[in-house]
């Protein structure tokens, strides 16, 4: 089955993107650029207060060589950012930022609503390729119900009722101004990285059927579908909003995609069902006893040689310096990310042995994107 370069990318627009007035592009490109000089700030004078501080921690041992100085009488030491005045401008004008993305977005939306709407409705009297499944007695996880992701408004799990898809639109319009304003980039995705991984280290790897945990407003489902035109493609997720959204988005792009809402670690797919597992920045969105289900449940959906790749942010990469650990866990205090600091420091490989896997068939890898400075982690493995 052939493999295909997806040309969907953060550029992709489709029925349901809005169109964003003169007011929202101002208010758009005040974020972008703000988030940029932020994270430039912070990695070009934060970074270096953190490693070499203006106040050096006086030395017990004049022939101390910590500063790399023979003789000196100081010695570096970390110091402590949220100590600093700088710092603090910046923790502030940082979720000062992601504020203001979510109420400029949310505005935009708003006000284009009857627009939407009437587009919506369009679509869902389209004969679909694909399926939506909905389980309205799904029970919903307490972390799921009480994690505002990011800062999203009503989190992932908003869902006010009918055919309601505005937290499916609000995340893909979220995550497209987050990612470009941290030097993502636009020609490239989370999903493409994964087929691009899948090209470029099991060549000969050709999937009849896939499955995204997690899968959202669809987006990375779509590139599956996109780079694997000939298979069977589904998607699962808790969000009811986030899967109306998914399922009118795959009508508008004409891509035939059944999506489930389900929770990722019971999916009530039959055993060895796919070919292909994957999940997008999944893993750090999730508490441990939840990712460890995550790993039993690719294990059991697997069929004998088929492939599990979990994508996610690279922040267990050896020698990552220590100052972007600190900065990472930044992200549990200050932008409703519970569990980053937990899968910092989680083992996936161990946890998908634990599942099942063979210490030999399991990868890490560090995927670079194509027009970021950025590189993705990967982690999955092969089942025999």
């Amino acid at each position: 089955m052939a493999r295909q370069q997806s040309q969907l990318n953060r550029s992709t627009s489709h029925e349901l993107t809005p169109v964003a007035s003169c007011r929202d592009r101002g208010r758009q490109s005040f974020i972008f650029h703000a988030k940029r000089h932020l994270g430039q700030f912070a990695r070009l004078s934060l970074s270096r207060q953190f490693e070499y501080p203006a106040n050096p921690l006086p030395s017990e041992d004049p022939q101390d060589t910590d500063t790399g100085v023979i003789g000196t009488h100081v010695r570096t030491g970390h110091a402590q950012p949220e100590q600093s005045s700088a710092f603090a401008a910046w923790s502030a004008l940082n979720i000062g930022s992601q504020q203001q993305m979510w109420r400029a977005l949310n505005d935009m939306l708003v006000h284009q609503a009857p627009v939407l709407a009437q587009r919506a409705e369009t679509l869902a009297a389209r004969a679909a390729p694909g399926s939506l499944e909905l389980s309205p007695d799904l029970e919903m996880p307490a972390y799921f119900l009480q994690t505002a992701y990011h800062g999203q408004p009503g989190g992932y799990c908003l869902d006010r009722g009918g055919d309601d898809w505005h937290a499916g639109a609000l995340q893909e319009a979220g995550g497209n101004l987050y990612s470009r304003g941290a030097g993502t980039g636009a020609r490239d995705s989370k999903g493409q990285a994964v087929v691009r991984f899948l090209g470029e280290t099991f060549p000969e790897f050709a999937p009849d059927k896939v499955i995204d945990l997690g899968c959202g407003y669809g987006g990375q489902t779509s590139n599956y579908a996109a780079g694997f035109p000939d298979a069977e493609i589904h998607g699962v997720d808790l969000g009811a909003s986030l899967l109306r959204y998914a399922h009118l988005r795959a009508k508008s792009l004409g891509l035939k995609i059944h999506f489930r809402q389900a929770c990722a670690s019971d999916t009530r797919f039959p055993d060895a069902s796919f070919d292909l597992v994957v999940s997008n920045i999944l893993l750090h969105e999730i508490p441990q006893t939840m990712l460890d289900g995550v790993m039993r449940e690719s294990f059991r959906l697997l069929k004998p040689g088929g492939l599990v790749v979990h994508q996610d942010v690279p922040t267990q990469r050896p020698g990552t310096p220590e100052f972007q650990r600190w900065l990472s866990n930044w992200q549990v205090a200050h932008n409703d990310e519970p569990f980053w600091q937990s899968f910092s420091e989680t083992s996936v490989p161990q946890a998908l042995t634990d599942a099942g896997f063979s210490k030999t068939d399991i990868f890490e890898r560090y995927q670079p994107q194509i027009d970021g400075p950025l590189v993705w982690y990967m982690v999955g493995a092969r089942k025999q």
